[in-house]
């Protein structure tokens, strides 16, 4: 991840440089704002546990440098486009620690790339990770399903990702099994239809022979190459028609039991089929987030440590016992007590079960 994201800053200052040097100022700001979403949305995200952690040892010292470096140099790439935020930056992350550096981060000369840093296979293959896990997000999304809830499998269309990706993959959308290579029309239905006010407009009368010619085409095939920019040519009665993104309406979603998600050529299924396993797991998940979100509701600081209450729901409660270490030591509590005299509960639900929950700090 480290790798990846400086790999990631090094050619965000050369294209950016390039961009500026045409006059591009938007292509510029917009990679900008790609290589920020990025940096929060995966890499902070990713190495949550790294920033987290109470021992000061080399994953947690160099996911900081790591992160300072990121942070210092986008202050200067920035600092054209917003000069103020880009300066606040600079000043709380450079000029509060050393004061030898120039006062302001517009009197610092621009970034330069370190070409040696850039490894563009990596940062292909993690951006293809991050690609499938934004398709299998608003896969989740159109089931309803939420991610704390854990799925058996996801299929994916595209041919293979290293381990390292893949593990990736099933962590952040917690699934438990990812098959590469798949065929997307076993779990998805296609359906193609004219797109009336433009077609008409052109081959009104032709319109029952023009569905009738789609109907004939592969659905998955003709919905790809249309979605990829291509366009597929018809003839009837002697007039050929191209068909495009502008004149089909194409609409596709996962079968019974399987929610779809895509994107051009590459489409993610995942399996929606919740077995009582995977609801137990969602159980203390959702309870894991709650007890998470009442520390924080509270003003906790990130290493409290906590006694957690829980009380008035039996099957909740076995459950929390059966993973009680592992709900200390996501949450940082010292003890689990489960206590129905205590006042200050808060009734919380956990997918549609009833639990008291109450944190209080402890030494």
């Amino acid at each position: 991840m480290d790798k990846w994201i400086i790999s990631k800053l090094n050619t965000l200052v050369k294209e950016v440089d390039n961009k500026l040097e045409e006059y591009n100022i938007t292509a510029a700001a917009l990679q900008i704002e790609d290589f920020t979403d990025e940096l929060s949305n995966w890499y902070v995200r990713r190495n949550r546990e790294r920033f987290w952690s109470q021992e000061i040892d080399d994953e947690k010292i160099g996911a900081y440098v790591t992160l300072y470096e990121v942070l210092t140099t986008l202050s200067k790439i920035i600092a054209p486009f917003v000069p103020f935020i880009s300066d606040e930056i600079y000043q709380n992350l450079v000029v509060g620690l050393d004061s030898s550096k120039p006062e302001s981060v517009h009197l610092c000369l621009w970034p330069k790339v370190n070409e040696e840093m850039i490894d563009t296979k990596l940062e292909e293959e993690m951006d293809l990770a991050y690609k499938i896990v934004k398709l299998g997000r608003s896969a989740r999304n159109s089931a309803n399903i939420k991610n704390r809830q854990p799925l058996s499998k996801m299929l994916i269309s595209v041919s293979n990702l290293p381990e390292y990706y893949a593990d990736i993959v099933k962590e952040e959308l917690n699934v438990k099994e990812i098959e590469f290579g798949a065929d997307m029309a076993e779990y998805v239905n296609f359906e193609i239809k004219p797109n009336l006010p433009v077609l008409g407009k052109e081959y009104g009368k032709l319109i029952p022979k023009i569905k009738e010619e789609i109907a004939k085409k592969n659905q998955m095939q003709l919905a790809t190459q249309v979605k990829t920019g291509k366009v597929e040519y018809i003839e009837i009665d002697g007039t050929e028609i191209g068909l495009d993104s502008e004149n089909l309406l194409i609409t596709m979603h996962g079968k019974e039991g399987f929610a779809f998600g895509g994107e051009g050529e590459m489409g993610v299924v995942l399996d929606t089929k919740i077995t009582p396993e995977l609801k137990k797991e969602g159980y203390i998940r959702e309870i894991l987030s709650k007890v998470q979100n009442m520390r924080k509701d509270k003003g906790f600081e990130v290493l409290d440590n906590i006694k957690l209450y829980v009380c008035e729901n039996q099957m909740l409660e076995e459950l929390i016992k059966e993973n009680e270490e592992l709900i200390k030591h996501e949450t940082l509590a010292k003890e689990i007590i489960y206590d129905l005299s205590k006042e200050g509960y808060t009734d919380t639900n956990i997918n549609g079960e009833t639990l008291k929950i109450d944190v209080e700090v402890t030494k």
